[in-house]
């Protein structure tokens, strides 16, 4: 069979009762219900066979893939994965097990979860940049531009996260998070990162325990803003990062920050011997076409 169904999850924890009831994510109950379904309606593959045997895949074949390396997945994810004798694929990247880092992406989660009145966030955002240089009138040009609901946010949420993800210079907007962060969680980012991201040693347990690591790249950057040298550097630290704690990189699986990627990437993809990139497209992927832009189907798409 040349067509395989790939599950896409972040977040799955307790959730509700929890310091963070509000968060957008699977409850630990409803992934379990959800590997019930997919359990007795798919064949769930080990990656590997994904990478040996793409070609002799049986019917209805389905992947298991598990984004950014978060703590829960070691916590909730793995002892479950393991009674059922199911492997998955973990992507993590790179910087927030080796420096200690809070992406922007998971900040910007946590001060939404922290927020009743997602107004209030535009509103912190501009003030923010007002104060550095910024006029009314290129608010509003960003307003219009990005300010656009999708099937999962509003557009106060989406302008929010599009211009602390990637419109703003990195510098810039990577402070203002962390300054907006601070000001909503009350929290130190470094304590939070311990809290919310695996270490060399759950990474370790993955690989003991017969799971899939493969590259979520190091900084997780939209990779289709960066120029082919940046791409280069960017995935050839995130391969050392993975082979120091003993990850195979012979042939590997890449799974792209945001979904982003360009020609550039995928031509260093190819170069590096990768095997598999992953999208955040929806669709099943077909293993006929190109392993470079496979698509995923999200944990939402399921019964839970």
């Amino acid at each position: 069979m040349n067509n395989i169904t790939i599950v896409t999850y972040h977040y799955v924890r307790e959730i509700s009762g929890s310091n963070y009831p509000n968060i957008k994510g699977l409850e630990f109950s409803g992934f379990k219900r959800q590997l019930d379904y997919l359990e007795k309606n798919f064949n769930i593959i080990k990656p590997l066979d994904l990478i040996n045997n793409s070609f002799s895949l049986p019917e209805n074949s389905c992947l298991l893939t598990f984004d950014d390396g978060l703590k829960n997945h070691i916590e909730y994810v793995l002892p479950e994965l393991n009674k059922r004798k199911i492997k998955g694929c973990f992507f993590p990247p790179g910087a927030p097990v080796e420096e200690n880092r809070v992406l922007d992406v998971h900040l910007i989660h946590f001060i939404l979860e922290k927020t009743k009145n997602k107004k209030n966030l535009v509103s912190s955002l501009n003030s923010l940049l007002l104060k550095n240089g910024y006029l009314k009138k290129d608010l509003k040009v960003y307003w219009d531009k990005y300010a656009h609901a999708n099937r999962f946010d509003p557009a106060e949420i989406i302008y929010f996260k599009r211009m602390l993800q990637k419109v703003l210079p990195f510098k810039l907007r990577n402070s203002l998070t962390e300054k907006i962060f601070l000001n909503v969680c009350d929290s130190s980012v470094k304590d939070f990162a311990k809290e919310l991201y695996m270490n060399k040693n759950d990474i370790k347990d993955l690989l003991a325990d017969g799971m899939y690591v493969g590259s979520h790249t190091y900084n997780h950057y939209w990779l289709n803003t960066l120029t082919l040298e940046e791409q280069r550097k960017e995935l050839d630290i995130s391969l050392e990062f993975l082979k120091n704690i003993g990850v195979e990189t012979d042939k590997w699986i890449m799974c792209y920050p945001y979904g982003a990627y360009n020609s550039d990437t995928i031509s260093l993809l190819k170069e590096k011997n990768c095997s598999f990139a992953l999208t955040i497209k929806p669709g099943i992927a077909n293993l006929k076409g190109d392993h470079f832009e496979l698509p995923r189907k999200d944990t939402n798409d399921f019964p839970q």
